[in-house]
């Protein structure tokens, strides 16, 4: 790999490159209406207050004025914050906290809210929408990356496709957003790109921003000193004394420490989201590999492009690659204890966005050393990364993304996600997990996965109905935290005997128990019958040939199936009726003719195997 030529022969104005940038990001700006997520109510009523006041502490009128400026949604939630801030209530809504000032302040440090708070006033002087204040201030630090990467790569062109390389990793997704995630990854980024490129402080102040917004970014000032040097050996860096280089690590850490100091002199606590909203029994190779390797938001999907590139790492470059690694490893590691790990996502959840950068400056680094870019190889880069973004618009993060549908769909044995993931994505919400509830996946109609905890005692009767048990040879994954995953249909043991059981949610899926004239649809008890005859056809899993059936739920109906007389029967019973041969498919259809019209609730279909059948 040849050496680059001398930065001094190749730079181009520098200013020329700012004002080009500058126009651009205004353009952008002018593009796109602000995102409210991540966590907007926090940060849009401390902005408010800053703005008007010049101070954290939040007071009702700032919530007053927030509610005339924000959606609707949030209107119920300021509102009950104000009467506990009225009655004095200590522990206030759980976003925020009463210090010991007896001030209320938002459970997120006020540095980026800070940082809007003039831009917001402007923009309400202006006429204009108030909240794309927080796209100002994400838009100045990619501003400011950018000349942190010109000073880096000495040359516009290349300082320009770095900086598009940049927003293929993530910044596309997360530059208008109300929250300080480019924040964070622009200022990490920048600041190992300064930190090596011969201004220290400048870099090191940079990452302190960033440690502001994302506390473990703090590991930062223990890995750049070797990464720099790892560096020095790829390429020649501007020389600095080893007085400058502490003094600059030094004033990044007091950049880093002022949330740290305000967190312990108000609550006591080095950092209140830490100690309120993680858990260091969470943290675990299920969740380590989930933040990499989960096809929902996890960082392959962020910078699948990157990752191919520095495949070529060799010598030196491969020493630098461990280095960064390593500092990603760091800033992982403590994320992983968050309570809420299937939290709001633009496609790559937010962490693994600017936990990505130490693995982005990587490759740059590696770039940097190339006399001549190779197109072919740089466009393979940049077309992956583009398809990975576009993949990410694609999805919510309550929905299973096309990816890991696919995955599930064809290759489901390869992908068992960490079980919240799977919960909340299943279930199209954001709620807490609990393990005395089971999660159940169906595609096409068919159970197609199921979780359950091994600390909810009714998990077999959630799944088989009451008195069975779950077989022990149903298709079983252990997860994490006491879940495991049942692929496919469940088996269940009723009184020793096998049992292959579909429940109200099974019944209403349409797969194997498919309803056909004479019912209403869906109600609390269970599926309830319209009108005096109903028709139920019952598919066996492959393979198996019923000899029994077992109908649960209330009323008495007349039982036929495919023509034959299987007599009367009291459904709250949960009646067992055998079949006789004539009548024993592996597609049962089911004729109910019931007592009393519409007076039939079914909660439950099974089959058991005759003894010839394949288990």
């Amino acid at each position: 790999m040849r050496k680059r030529p001398d930065p001094a022969r190749s730079a181009s104005p520098l200013w020329r490159f700012a004002l080009l940038l500058a126009l651009l990001l205004a353009a952008l700006f002018a593009a796109r209406p602000v995102s409210l997520s991540g966590d907007i109510l926090e940060y849009s009523v401390n902005t408010v207050g800053i703005a008007t006041h010049g101070t954290p502490d939040l007071r009702i009128e700032d919530f007053e004025r927030t509610k005339a400026l924000a959606p609707e949604r949030f209107t119920p939630l300021f509102a009950m914050l104000q009467d506990e801030m009225r009655r004095g209530v200590q522990d206030v809504y759980p976003a925020f906290q009463r210090g010991s000032s007896g001030h209320v302040y938002s459970v997120h440090f006020f540095g980026y809210p800070m940082m809007a708070a003039l831009p917001l006033r402007l923009l309400e002087a202006l006429g204009q929408e108030p909240f794309k204040a927080f796209q100002v201030v994400n838009l100045v630090f990619v501003f400011i990356l950018g000349l942190a990467l010109h000073r880096f790569f000495g040359a516009s062109g290349r300082a320009a496709l770095a900086l598009a390389l940049f927003m293929l990793c993530g910044g596309l997704l997360y530059w208008n957003w109300s929250s300080p995630e480019t924040v964070g990854a622009a200022s990490l980024l920048a600041g190992l790109l300064l930190f090596t490129a011969g201004m220290p402080v400048a870099g090191s102040v940079l990452a302190g921003l960033a440690a502001q917004q994302n506390p473990t970014i703090v590991f930062f000032f223990l890995f750049a000193p070797f990464i720099r040097a790892a560096v020095g050996r790829m390429q020649p860096i501007p020389s600095v004394s080893l007085a400058r280089l502490v003094s600059a690590l030094g004033l990044g850490l007091a950049v880093a420490a002022v949330p740290v100091l305000f967190n312990l002199i108000e609550y006591g606590v080095p950092n209140l989201i830490a100690s309120r909203f993680s858990r260091a029994s969470l943290i675990s190779t299920t969740r380590l590999v989930s933040f990499f390797f989960d096809l929902n938001q996890g960082m392959i999907l962020a910078i699948p492009g990157v990752l191919l590139g520095l495949l070529l790492a060799r010598g030196a470059a491969l020493r630098l690659l461990l280095l960064c690694f390593a500092l990603t490893l760091a800033l992982v590691l403590p994320a992983l204890a968050v309570i809420n790990w299937n939290s709001a996502a633009a496609g790559p959840m937010r962490y693994a966005f600017w936990a990505a950068m130490p693995l982005l400056f990587a490759l740059l680094a590696m770039l940097r050393e190339l006399r001549r870019w190779r197109v072919a190889a740089l466009g393979a880069v940049l077309l992956v990364q583009g398809a990975a973004m576009a993949h990410a618009v694609r999805y919510e993060y309550n929905e299973f993304s096309p990816l890991a549908t696919l995955v599930l769909r064809h290759l489901p044995r390869h992908y068992y996600p960490e079980p919240e993931i799977f919960a909340e994505r299943m279930a199209h919400h954001d709620n807490w997990v609990e393990p005395d509830r089971v999660h159940s996946f169906h595609l096409d109609g068919w159970r197609f996965r199921t979780l359950v905890n091994d600390s909810d005692p009714h998990a077999a009767t959630s799944l088989c109905g009451p008195g069975a048990q779950l077989a022990p040879d149903n298709a079983f994954t252990r997860s994490s935290r006491g879940w495991r995953y049942i692929d496919g249909q469940v088996v269940c043991l009723a009184n020793g005997v096998r049992q292959y059981t579909w429940l109200v949610d099974d019944i209403v899926a349409g797969g194997p128990v498919q309803l056909g004239a004479g019912w209403r649809g869906r109600e609390a008890t269970g599926v309830p019958s319209d009108g005096a005859r109903s028709q139920l056809r019952v598919r066996a899993p492959q393979g198996i040939r019923p000899a029994v059936l077992v109908l649960r739920g209330s009323g008495r109906t007349h039982v036929t199936a495919g023509g034959v007389d299987l007599g009367w029967h009291a459904l709250d019973a949960a009646p067992v009726i055998a079949l006789p041969a004539a009548a024993q498919a592996a597609v049962l259809d089911l004729t109910l003719e019931h007592e009393a019209p519409g007076a039939v609730i079914l909660q439950e279909v099974s089959v058991r195997p005759s003894t010839g059948s394949t288990p």
